[in-house]
């Protein structure tokens, strides 16, 4: 097009510059979203720093590119004045680019992008974080340039469009942008860590998947992508421990660690346990005891590992064991795991059950049976042993209500609290299964001798519900998350513990008192030992799909969205409250200490 062309046709000349404001401002995106590439971290491998760059380019080519289709191309249509044009151009622009930097600024401290969670914090930290003067002026340092841009742009279009190199500008964009999404769908589905785990450094970042259009077409299967989530090199994204560990044990006796999933501590008393209370009372009894999880997988992860659950995703790609269990292996202990199916199966079982021989019991649809064959298992290898021995058992008949089939029990009971039939059903049910683990716990601890450290707690609570969709994962109430906790050390005196603890503290328990490790607990984990007072005056739970904060004030549940609710120390809904900042920025600092850097 020439220029008497344009000067006839009034709507050309303000396409076209358009296209070019759009192209600078996404040059200047890419310079302030610089920012995100350095809190994150250069990747380790030539292929995940290829992906990077182009992602980066391709990204924010994409944004900008979007953005002016909404906001600025109708317009252009519309009202084709270069003056209201150019005017409106350089608002949207320093909107947009005043977003960003702003959300650079949250990554940075956070690693969080702007949502209604982050929305949320603002009324408290995001101010203080926000309040630096520099940063408030910044807005209008944007609008000055963008109008700089805007009116000399104008100025020069007839010079941009001789140059003729915007096809090949947008040939540059497109490519980068469709050849990032292609390779992130190919590291998805053979699961190549180095750009996976690159998903969430670009605010409104969505890449291509293809796993179930590559099995529809023959290319691919869900038993190659699990083999391929199992061996996947690790991708050290945590400093866990922080330093090499100093352990001389002086003492090496038998342990025994029993877990049960489901276990809530405060149906445990002389109708439905009684030998386990006469068992307790002569031990260490901790009776405000917490699992780090509402679930099973991540309670027991909290246990072993002593770490926040929101570290689990990253120990398992990095296939990091606990300390734990390296230390006991290096002590001369041989590690056994006893119990369901389930423990034997999926990614985040390789590196918690890491050192581990497997003896499962054999197939049966009653929890029940299964757990007796794992009884009976245990007492046959407690004879023929003579190694020391580290055996963890896990039993999940409470948690399924079961019983083993003509099993007589206990009589019901009307239950204290108000729940529906169906409820009420379960809970005389869950009744008879605490009755029957009561029976497999004293048969077990019965082939055990005093010289044996034996460990009694659960991986979770239990709440009567028929209800097994989400709303189980953000209930934090203290049935689901309070469990019992009994230890028999060898030589110690029975002792009754009525503050508050949680699986945190058991980690450091052992690697301190049991395998005398002189490092400072806080170089592998997030607690302090049972035996000692607790230094965070909050615990901290979660799973896969939220997290809570409990305190003497109530409790902080958080889902994956960011939506946040309130609870009461009764687990009473608590409306217009607002978030306790304090105790939720020591949490997310918490969060980050094992990080690489």
């Amino acid at each position: 097009m020439n220029s008497n062309d344009i000067s006839k046709d009034p709507v050309s000349p303000l396409v076209l510059w358009g296209h070019w404001f759009t192209f600078i401002n996404i040059l200047l995106a890419m310079l302030v979203a610089s920012r995100y590439l350095v809190a994150e971290g250069w990747p380790d491998t030539p292929l995940g720093q290829v992906y990077m760059v182009t992602n980066w380019i391709g990204h924010f080519a994409f944004l900008g590119f979007i953005t002016y289709l909404i906001a600025l191309f109708p317009v252009t249509l519309l009202l084709p004045y270069s003056r209201i044009l150019r005017g409106y151009g350089a608002t949207i622009a320093t909107l947009a680019q005043s977003a960003l930097l702003f959300d650079t600024q949250v990554f940075a401290h956070y690693r969080l992008h702007l949502n209604p969670f982050v929305f949320d914090l603002a009324a408290n930290d995001l101010n203080a974080l926000l309040k630096n003067p520099v940063l408030l002026l910044v807005p209008v340092a944007i609008m000055a340039l963008q109008l700089l841009i805007a009116n000399g742009l104008w100025k020069r279009l007839k010079r941009f469009q001789r140059r003729r190199i915007g096809s090949k500008v947008t040939t540059v964009l497109v490519c980068c942008f469709g050849f990032s999404h292609l390779v992130h769908a190919w590291a998805d589905a053979t699961v190549y860590r180095p750009i996976t785990t690159q998903d969430e450094i670009f605010p409104l970042h969505y890449p291509f998947t293809a796993k179930r259009f590559m099995a529809r077409q023959g290319l691919l299967d869900d038993e190659s992508v699990t083999e391929r989530e199992l061996t996947a090199a690790p991708t050290h994204q945590l400093n866990y421990p922080t330093a090499p560990l100093q352990c001389r044990p002086q003492q090496r006796p038998d342990i025994l660690m029993v877990v049960v999933d489901g276990w809530r501590a405060d149906l445990v008393d002389n109708t439905t346990m009684p030998r386990l209370l006469a068992y307790g009372e002569k031990n260490q009894w901790f009776s405000q005891h917490y699992s780090g999880s509402n679930e099973f997988h991540y309670g027991l992860f909290t246990l072993l590992y002593s770490m926040l659950p929101s570290y689990e995703p990253s120990l398992s790609a990095d296939l990091k064991p606990p300390v734990l269990n390296q230390q006991l292996q290096q002590a001369g202990y041989r590690l056994t795991l006893y119990g369901d199916h389930e423990l034997s199966g999926g990614r985040h079982m390789v590196a918690l059950f890491s050192g581990f021989d497997q003896k499962l019991p054999p197939e049966s649809d009653v929890a029940a049976e299964r757990d007796i064959a794992t009884t009976n298992q245990v007492l046959a290898d407690m004879i023929a042993d003579t190694d020391p021995q580290f055996r963890l058992v896990t039993y999940r008949s409470p948690a399924l209500y079961s019983t083993p089939v003509g099993y007589l029990g206990i009589p019901t009971t009307r239950p204290e609290s108000q729940l529906n039939y169906a409820e009420q059903i379960l809970y005389n049910q869950y009744r008879q299964s605490l009755s029957f683990l009561d029976e497999e716990l004293a048969r077990l601890l019965a082939g055990t001798d005093e010289q044996t450290l034996v460990i009694l707690t659960g991986s979770r609570g239990k709440v009567f519900t028929t209800d097994m969709g989400r709303g189980n994962h953000d209930n934090y109430s203290q049935p689901a998350v309070q469990v019992p906790l009994v230890i028999h050390w060898p030589g110690a005196k029975a002792r009754r513990f009525n503050r508050p603890t949680s699986h945190y503290g058991l980690v450091p328990a052992l690697m301190s008192d049991l395998l005398n490790c002189h490092n400072p607990i806080r170089q592998y984990s997030l607690g302090e030992s049972l035996f000692q007072p607790q230094a965070l005056p909050y615990l901290v739970m979660g799973n896969g799909h939220s997290f809570a904060i409990r305190n003497d004030e109530g409790t902080t549940v958080i889902n994956d969205a960011g939506e946040f609710r309130v609870f009461g120390p009764t687990y009473q809904r608590q409306r217009d409250v607002s978030l306790d900042v304090p105790t939720l920025l020591g949490m997310m600092e918490e969060g980050r200490r094992f990080r690489s850097q």
